[in-house]
């Protein structure tokens, strides 16, 4: 990893809601607002993209850590935005704080943790799981 990723870096990530993305799409009598997996997956998106800029050929970042609360409610249509801020780098694990909006407030803030990872050693790791070895 570059020395560039220190506390202070920060992305965001927008994602416009779609039927898709709403509770009710997969639970019919529930209600038709983003469904928690969703924001989720933009809150992590937004991490990602910080750390992605900062990374040594070879390398990657996955997700090790969630800790967030869904605040509000976002209808289909609306723009989620979620942005990610480096708060500390510990060896290859880095820790932000996210937060994410509609258009309307904040509806979601957290802390997500990434481990940066040697690409080969995970693949090497991931197919011996798949073989059995």
């Amino acid at each position: 990893m570059k020395k560039t990723l220190v506390p202070g870096v920060s992305a965001e990530a927008r994602h416009r809601v779609v039927t898709e993305n709403l509770v009710n799409f997969r639970k019919p009598d529930a209600p038709p607002v983003l469904a928690t997996p969703w924001l989720l997956y933009v809150m992590e998106t937004a991490a990602y993209n910080a750390i992605k800029p900062h990374l040594d050929p070879g390398e990657a970042s996955v997700g090790t850590g969630f800790q967030f609360e869904h605040l509000a409610p976002t209808p289909a249509g609306d723009t989620v935005v979620a942005t990610a801020r480096v708060t500390a780098v510990d060896g290859a694990r880095v820790t932000l704080e996210l937060e994410a909006r509609d258009s309307r407030e904040v509806i979601a803030r957290g802390t997500h943790v990434r481990a940066i990872i040697d690409k080969e050693r995970f693949r090497r790791r991931l197919k011996k799981k798949q073989t059995g070895g």
